[in-house]
């Protein structure tokens, strides 16, 4: 090879690493700053879970509540199928595990009772994916009746030593909510029976319950912000804010649904200020919500997470690679007409897009205590799941869990921002929402 041909192809080898580095830096979302963790976790292929000495016919009990039309609690719905991939994984494994999901039927007597219908059937450990009242209704009945409960989307009133929560916890969320609206001056709480937080600093509220219909609301919210102006004879709407000042507007409400309904409301009045969502926004139901009302998923909305979802998958370390591990088997299990859903009357690829972490997380978790204790009793299980801490490598796609405390997750809430992108990383489904959270907003394209 002449020296001229070897010194072109160089050149060209340069160039070729100058696009590869200059695509991988487009593709990761808000790469960590410490660095690269080796990790056991394989980052894009389904990874089989390993449960050596797991005793056979082992069953893990779902609590649902069953609902199409935005009831309390069913918003979860969705989001639990992923302890459908977490049984799936074991199974891949050659470990037997089966789930049983009941309904709660959104009330409390309902919760107790099938929560005793699940102890009746010998259930190693219970997995609570609703809210509201019957959540901690079957969470009482759990500690009652010595069964091991976790539940992933809700804090439990009444702590026990057998019943953990992996949400956040509360000092972390408010933090995380000081830190999204850090820096604003005049923040404005919209609300529709929603919760608030004392410790943000609110300047106004506008309650749904004070205007005829949510129209009204997100109209004199616009005013507020700037983005529209009053008429010169229109009363102001019980509002005695000055029009223009508001910079960042606080969106609380009862559900998801209910949620959705609200940055609709704004975004059709073209509010431009941030809307913080401190809860229910990274629920599937409010993707889905706002979705069928045409509202726009950008980094306009700021909700409050533990982590950002699907797009750790990018990241460069241990907990990246346990959630690549994790989408893996979504990926494979709906491609498998055979894997149902919780409920059994449905494919699991219908749910692929919304089965999160944090259930299948909590199946991994009762089942490597029962693989611990070398037992499907309840009572040993839970002893055993006192003394574990898990991350990736015990299967984890989340943050690690440390279930020697009652608040068993360790990372802390963060702001996450809403983006439209497809990440790639979930079977492909047109019916599905295109919403996912990342850590950082995606930068505005250029005119």
């Amino acid at each position: 090879m002449s020296s001229r041909t070897r010194l072109m192809t160089l050149l060209v080898a340069a160039a070729v690493a100058v696009v590869a580095a200059v695509i991988a830096v487009t593709v990761m979302l808000n790469r960590p700053a410490e660095a690269i963790r080796p990790d056991p976790v394989a980052a894009t292929v389904p990874v089989a879970l390993q449960a050596e000495g797991l005793p056979e016919d082992v069953t893990i009990g779902v609590v649902l509540t069953y609902g199409q039309s935005g009831e309390p609690g069913s918003e979860y719905n969705r989001a639990a199928q992923g302890a459908v991939v977490a049984a799936q994984r074991f199974r891949q494994g050659g470990a037997s595990v089966a789930l049983s999901a009941q309904n709660d039927r959104g009330t409390e007597d309902g919760a107790r009772a099938v929560v005793q219908a699940l102890a009746e059937q010998g259930v190693s450990g219970v997995v609570i994916a609703t809210s509201g009242p019957q959540a901690q209704a079957a969470a009482r009945a759990a500690t009652e009746l010595g069964l091991p409960a976790i539940l992933p989307y809700v804090q439990p009133t009444e702590p026990a030593p057998s019943l953990w929560t992996t949400m956040p916890s509360g000092t972390s969320v408010e933090v995380a909510l000081r830190t999204a609206v850090n820096g604003r001056s005049n923040v404005l709480l919209v609300n529709d029976d929603g919760t608030t937080s004392a410790d943000v600093p609110i300047a106004q509220t506008l309650d749904l319950q004070d205007f005829d219909d949510v129209t009204g609301l997100a109209q004199e919210a616009a005013i507020l912000t700037g983005d529209q102006q009053r008429a010169p004879d229109a009363p102001a709407g019980g509002s005695p804010g000055v029009a223009g000042s508001v910079d960042a507007v606080v969106v609380s409400a009862a559900t998801p649904q209910r949620l959705a309904r609200l940055v609709q409301a704004l975004q059709s009045r073209n509010v431009s200020v941030p809307l913080i969502l401190p809860d229910g926004a990274t629920a599937p139901d409010f993707a889905s919500a706002l979705s069928d009302l045409d509202g726009t998923a950008s980094g306009q909305l700021v909700g409050i997470a533990p982590s950002a979802g699907d797009s750790a998958a990018l990241q460069q370390d241990a907990q990246g690679r346990g959630m690549s591990a994790f989408l893996s088997a979504v990926r494979l299990a709906a491609g498998d007409t055979d894997i149902k859903n919780l409920t059994g009357d449905a494919p699991f690829s219908a749910d692929a897009w919304a089965a999160d972490a944090v259930s299948h997380d909590a199946v991994v978790a009762l089942v490597q205590a029962a693989t611990l204790a070398g037992s499907g009793d309840p009572s040993e299980v839970g002893e055993a799941l006192r003394s574990v801490s898990l991350g990736p490598g015990e299967g984890l796609a989340g943050p690690p869990l440390d279930f020697s405390r009652p608040e068993a997750l360790t990372a802390k809430a963060m702001p996450v921002y809403a983006s439209p992108q497809d990440l790639g990383l979930r079977p492909a489904d047109e019916k599905a929402p295109r919403l996912v959270w990342v850590p950082a907003p995606a930068p505005t394209p250029s005119p």
